[in-house]
């Protein structure tokens, strides 16, 4: 069996920024939803609270630094960040940038295309609907402008390639219209460049839209790619119901999904189809820091002995379809209650249960 690369979807949004300033108050970044966040019910775990409450700052060129020893020293194998593009408008691209200057890095990595508007809504206000920046895919010209940004990335040591083909993730292809033409275009410009061609991988959070008809392969982003392929029945056979506590929230009833339930139903019932479709895995999902008491989806009893036993059943099923990756949905992902990085709760055992796992094999 081939051994599989364990790749953490990497949110580059904690540092200030001009346009954060203006749509959401100065000096705001992700943190500050973070912090803010209480407990919906009784037993509810918010805040979550990073260890030694280090809320740092990706505007100090040391700390992703330090974030890409720790993933090396825990045996993950690479971070997938999240790159934002709008017609040649770029957001929270600094940290990631920094990258280009460093001639060692220490941890391969990967871009994620994460083609989606900003709105209002991401803050929970879901009764405004404005449109903050749109997301638009041009024409050929923007393409080709997109392909050049990237292969700064691309010519990076450290990039992730496949067969010579640099590995380019997109988020929300369905949304893309003219996907065909565009990847194909890629694909040429890659091949002028000196790679093999582009190997641009898919991700899948739905049963219906995203499954890709062109590009390379599908990643599964969990919870969701798995969670819209169950039935209500079989979701409601893992939920429990909370009554809001809060003084603001008395009327409102929690449908909290229990996370050792759900992930023995998906190692179960749901495999990948052949060996470019990659299996995720996730930490936990609770998006009340953004959402507040609109708050979308939780799960509970996502402990780390929970979370060991179920990644270590995804990583050998990854190894046995001759997987090269298995995406782990997110090394930093605390506005949405999924992360691998240590908390003031359960320290760095997230992460010593990837090392145990990968140990064994």
């Amino acid at each position: 069996m081939e051994h599989t690369k364990v790749i953490a979807m990497y949110l580059p949004q904690y540092h200030t920024f001009k346009e954060n300033d203006e749509w959401w108050g100065q000096g705001f970044t992700e943190w500050t939803n973070v912090k803010k966040s209480r407990p919906l019910y009784k037993g509810h775990l918010q805040p979550r609270i990073p260890y030694e409450e280090n809320y740092y700052d990706l505007s100090d060129e040391n700390v992703m630094k330090q974030q890409m020893e720790m993933a090396v020293k825990y045996k993950v194998d690479g971070f997938c960040f999240y790159h934002y593009w709008f017609e040649g408008k770029k957001l929270m691209e600094k940290p990631v940038e920094r990258l280009l200057t460093e001639q060692k890095v220490s941890l391969p990595f990967c871009l994620c295309w994460a083609n989606e508007a900003w709105t209002r809504t991401w803050d929970g206000n879901e009764g405004a609907k404005q449109i903050l920046i749109s997301q638009q895919y041009g024409s050929q010209e923007d393409w080709e402008s997109h392909f050049r940004y990237l292969n700064l990335f691309f010519q990076h040591d450290q990039y992730i390639k496949v067969n010579g083909k640099p590995m380019f993730v997109i988020y929300n292809s369905s949304k893309i219209k003219q996907k065909r033409e565009m990847y194909i275009r890629w694909n040429q410009l890659a091949r002028e460049m000196g790679y093999d061609g582009l190997y641009i991988l898919n991700i899948r959070r739905s049963i219906n839209g995203e499954i890709p008809f062109y590009g390379d392969g599908i990643v599964d982003f969990e919870p969701h790619a798995s969670l819209f392929r169950m039935s209500q029945e079989e979701r409601s056979q893992m939920t429990r119901i909370y009554r809001g506590n809060r003084i603001d929230n008395r009327g409102v009833r929690y449908h909290v999904l229990d996370y050792e339930k759900f992930c023995e139903h998906m190692v179960k019932r749901y495999t990948a189809s052949d060996s470019n479709h990659f299996l995720g895995f996730f930490a936990g999902w609770d998006n009340t820091p953004r959402r507040g008491i609109n708050t979308e989806l939780i799960f509970e009893n996502n402990t780390p002995q929970n979370f060991e036993k179920y990644f270590e059943i995804q990583y050998k099923r990854s190894m046995e379809l001759n997987n090269k990756f298995l995406f782990i949905n997110a090394w930093n992902e605390w506005g949405e209650g999924t992360c691998l990085e240590p908390d003031q709760e359960y320290g760095f055992s997230y992460l010593e249960a990837v090392k145990k796992v990968k140990g064994k094999y």
